[in-house]
């Protein structure tokens, strides 16, 4: 196949076969895995073990989860829907895999519809499909913004079909604000940014009345919107300006900070290279790119408890911007060199996404391996690494992988979130000081003080003298051992792998 037909000159690789080809191949990655290696996604499925435990398990001694109405539900409603035939780790598997699959069908569908003769920057936008807030495991988010792409481009589809596509969306849209309030929102920008160009001068009055007649369906937000606004408040909101350039420089953020950065300078390279050679964005996805970009800057880096609320949207921005530009109006030689470069890399930097996986599913798995000495129902004080500066550029994606015991092994452990704002999960069984995440996390002595966000990174030696171990029954070290010369009679070593290791906790009676 060859990025653009001989005949048309349109961009082959948007027919449909090819569409749907390319967003089966997009979950590659995925096949080599069995948990999906995205930072915060083992602590979800320790959480869903908790959801979707019985009345009798003892889990309920130690958490408390309570249904109420979010917007942040989306794979929690998925996975108690799927549970019964799947499991709860294979059900989030699906969700997870269908993030790729999803963002490509929706990206590549809106971009036929807007730009299919002028699309030779469209690889380097699918570079950001595994973007940084996705490998972070944000996918609420990641699986709402997906589905805001299709949407998208079901809304133009149903152009001359008023009346269904006013029904489609007035349940569409609802069902997308609560599985993510931010990635919902971005269809109804999406949308919005498309009318207001078919309408122009949509600033004047008549434009916005005519825009709000068109965008009435989306009225029906409003129902999980105000639903959610009754349950309970918690956290602080807070603008992060400066850490918006840190967010920039992330969007590739994967195995290589060179490569990575190589990758992401290439994709604006392209964008001022298409500009100065008179490549211009595709009528009627204007208004959406540059409300995109404005709503990264506009937004918040924290909302309500819920962190990197800006950071999340800059990567969608990205894709947009290349996927739209439109380079028809450019010779056939130097489209055909970008189009070819943007192939290459993304199939490089998909060949080191693919293995990277698979290296983090065989660390997963020997990691793991320590919950086959760790009774039922017991109580695991887990302690992380967690690196700084640039070491820190490539993820272990290990924060959370402590939550599994929840799942494994009905097992207490404090490395669960717990924001009432925003998480459905309170633990109840809560040792001084070690009760939810990040108290899980300890740092290399060069990284121990203060963050620019204000927290403590405090290192394993500082915490030793103030463990409750008395209050647990097993001691899991992730990446990082005791300091030399603690000696404990409480710890007794029962399995060791590399720099991780168990400890039970002999609890030595009063006498």
């Amino acid at each position: 196949m060859t990025f653009f037909s001989a005949q048309t000159g349109k961009a082959a690789v948007l027919r449909w076969h090819w569409i749907l080809l390319l967003s089966m191949l997009s979950i590659l990655p995925f096949l080599f895995v069995r948990v999906p290696p995205l930072v915060d996604v083992p602590g979800h499925i320790g959480r869903f073990a908790v959801q979707l435990a019985p009345a009798e398990n003892i889990l309920h001694r130690y958490f408390v989860f309570a249904w109420r109405p979010t917007l942040n539900l989306g794979a929690d409603l998925i996975v108690q829907a799927l549970h019964p035939l799947l499991g709860p780790v294979a059900a989030m598997w699906l969700v997870c895999a269908a993030v790729p699959a999803l963002t490509v069908l929706g990206l590549l569908a809106v971009t036929r519809r807007m730009n299919p003769g002028g699309a030779a920057a469209l690889p380097f936008a699918l570079l950001f499909v595994y973007n940084d807030s996705f490998l972070w495991g944000f996918v609420n988010y990641a699986l709402s913004a997906a589905l805001s792409l299709c949407g998208w481009a079901l809304w133009m589809a149903l152009e001359r079909r008023k009346s269904l596509r006013a029904l489609v969306f007035a349940l569409f849209a609802p069902v997308l604000f609560l599985g993510h309030g931010e990635g919902g929102a971005l269809l109804l920008l999406w949308v919005a940014a498309w009318e207001a160009e078919q309408i122009g001068r949509w600033w004047q009055p008549r434009g916005l009345a005519a825009l709000t007649a068109r965008l009435w369906p989306f009225l029906f937000v409003a129902v999980p919107v105000v639903l959610s606004a009754g349950g309970e408040k918690g956290g602080k909101t807070v603008w992060d300006f400066s850490g918006k350039i840190d967010a920039l420089f992330n969007m590739l953020r994967d195995q290589n900070m060179v490569f990575d950065l190589a990758s992401l300078g290439a994709a604006f390279a392209v964008l001022v290279y298409g500009r100065l050679r008179g490549a211009r964005l595709a009528c009627g996805g204007r208004l959406a790119v540059w409300a995109s970009f404005a709503l990264f800057l506009a937004a918040p880096y924290q909302l309500s408890g819920t962190a990197n609320v800006d950071a999340r949207l800059i990567a969608h921005a990205m894709m947009l911007a290349l996927a739209l530009q439109d380079w028809s109006g450019v010779p056939r030689r130097p489209r055909a060199w970008v189009a070819a470069a943007g192939v290459a890399l993304l199939v490089l930097r998909f060949g080191v996404t693919t293995v990277s996986f698979i290296g983090y599913g065989q660390r997963y798995h020997r990691e793991l391996q320590a919950l086959d000495h760790v009774a039922r129902g017991s109580r695991v004080l887990n302690f992380t690494l967690a690196d700084c500066g640039v070491r820190a550029w490539r993820n272990p994606r290990i924060t959370h992988l402590a939550n599994l015991a929840t799942l494994e092994r009905d097992a207490w452990v404090n490395a669960h979130w717990a924001v009432k704002s925003v998480h459905l999960l309170e633990s109840r069984y809560a040792p001084l000081g070690f009760v939810t995440d990040p108290s899980q996390l300890v740092s290399p002595p060069d990284c121990v003080g203060t963050t620019g966000a204000g927290r403590q990174r405090h290192g394993i030696a500082q915490l030793v003298p103030t463990l409750p171990l008395d209050q647990v029954d097993y001691l899991w070290l992730i990446d990082v051992q005791l300091p030399a010369g603690v000696r404990d009679p409480r710890l007794v070593p029962i399995w060791r792998s590399g720099d991780s290791a168990l400890y039970a906790i002999h609890h030595i009676k009063a006498t």
